[in-house]
């Protein structure tokens, strides 16, 4: 069964809280900030589904937001347990970034894991053309986080859509 992008609404932010929670646990968004940022205008949120029909939802594969602005900043990017490995997160983010391009950004930040558990969103950030430009001590609750960037300059290192 082939997976979509979908934009979530303000209806979505229950699914989208549950999901967050399987992903990042204590890291995760409440419901009450969901619903905030699904009904707001200042970020793009997409999410990757598989299935649904007439009575079944799509399973959510993977979530992923972006501000606007010529500072955008990925605010999150997470993808389902078992549906790792499979170049889900790279497609999320390359549609994040699209939308980031689109609509006028001039560099893309984001914040990841310093330590080993980071280290494979690191190296796809990394291939899309982010640097590390600082880091944010205690972050991730006593976890530093990285934080890295990437510029119009560096968009021309990969062509996503091949």
């Amino acid at each position: 069964m082939s997976s979509r992008f979908v934009i979530p609404r303000p209806s979505w932010a229950g699914r989208c809280a549950a999901f967050d929670d399987r992903v990042f646990g204590a890291e995760a968004w409440p419901l009450a900030v969901w619903e905030h940022e699904l009904g707001s205008t200042a970020a793009s949120y997409r999410v990757l589904v598989r299935g649904g029909g007439i009575a079944a939802l799509p399973e959510i594969l993977a979530l992923g937001g972006v501000s606007a602005g010529v500072d955008a900043e990925i605010l999150t990017l997470g993808v389902a347990e078992a549906a790792r490995g499979q170049g889900i997160g790279g497609e999320l983010l390359d549609e994040l970034l699209e939308i980031a391009w689109a609509g006028g950004a001039e560099q893309v930040f984001l914040e990841v894991r310093a330590g080993e558990a980071g280290a494979a969103a690191r190296h796809l950030y990394g291939t899309r053309g982010f640097e590390i430009v600082g880091e944010r001590p205690n972050y991730y609750h006593g976890e530093d986080a990285l934080i890295m960037r990437s510029t119009l300059g560096n968009r021309e290192h990969y062509n996503p859509r091949h």
